[in-house]
């Protein structure tokens, strides 16, 4: 079938909008990089535009979704950008965003280690309050921030899950096996996965999302979680289904009423 060429105005539009949003996310994720076991990693930091002068703020780790992994060090603030832009305003704490790479998950050792770093680098260049840090992730990121949590239990003061999960529904191939945080790696081969890593995380306070028709990762991932980690007295774990709601969750997640001053009242105890 013959198809119309598409005019060369709409094509110069596409390209200048693609380059704005790119441009726009250079400009408010500042570049930086870490260096781990001799290697550098690229990362992106949010500082919200509202912070008064050496205010220390939070900070969260966010981890992103596997359509943005690769070593560009822009698509995830890219992404991160348009999920929240109606409500990036509001967001009054710093976010640091890593990248993880292709053909590999948060919870192996090598993104962990590396997202870790980002995290703590940021921390202290920008003066952030190290007893308020988050975790939250949204799919690949989603199962990240339960892993790399009950891998690092005590050093968050809160956790945003987003249409994540604990375990696959397929068995842990032998590559990532050997990739994987060896503790994660032993909780997640337990007769109980849900129980081990619940009882790893503790009672660090989460506010787990998800969507019951979830085409991708099952709501029932998410049930299992939350389940467990009441089951082992975690008296703070909220979670939202959200009826009819598929995969793609994130900006609802995050326009969720009442979720930054949830945020703003979880703290470390020490």
């Amino acid at each position: 079938m013959f198809r119309q060429p598409i005019p060369l105005f709409l094509v110069f539009i596409v390209i200048c909008f693609g380059c704005s949003d790119r441009g726009r996310s250079t400009r408010e994720f500042a570049e930086r990089s870490v260096t781990v076991d001799g290697k550098v990693y690229g990362f992106r930091v949010f500082v919200p535009n509202q912070r008064e002068p050496n205010e220390r703020l939070p900070v969260m780790l966010y981890l992103h979704g596997s359509g943005s992994r690769g070593d560009d060090n822009i698509t995830p603030a890219e992404s991160f950008r348009s999920a929240v832009a109606a409500i990036k305003d509001k967001i009054n704490f710093i976010v640091v965003i890593p990248q993880c790479r292709n053909g590999t998950f948060w919870a192996a050792s090598e993104m962990a280690k590396y997202s870790i770093a980002a995290l703590d680098q940021s921390v202290k260049e920008f003066n952030g309050d190290d007893q308020e840090l988050y975790l939250a992730g949204f799919s690949l990121g989603g199962y990240g921030t339960w892993q790399i949590a009950a891998a690092y239990p005590g050093k968050f003061a809160a956790l945003v899950p987003v249409a994540g999960g604990v375990v696959g529904e397929r068995p842990i191939e032998p590559r990532d096996r050997e990739a994987i945080i060896p503790e994660v790696g032993a909780m997640l081969d337990s007769p109980e996965p849900y129980k081990a890593i619940a009882t790893a995380i503790g009672p660090t306070p989460a506010w787990v999302f998800h969507g019951t028709i979830d085409e991708l990762v099952p709501v029932e991932f998410s049930r299992k979680i939350v389940n467990a980690l009441r089951e082992q007295g975690n008296k703070n774990t909220k979670f939202t289904e959200y009826e009819k709601d598929g995969h793609m969750i994130f900006s609802k997640a995050f326009s969720e009423p009442g979720i930054f001053e949830w945020l703003g009242q979880q703290r470390l105890k020490n």
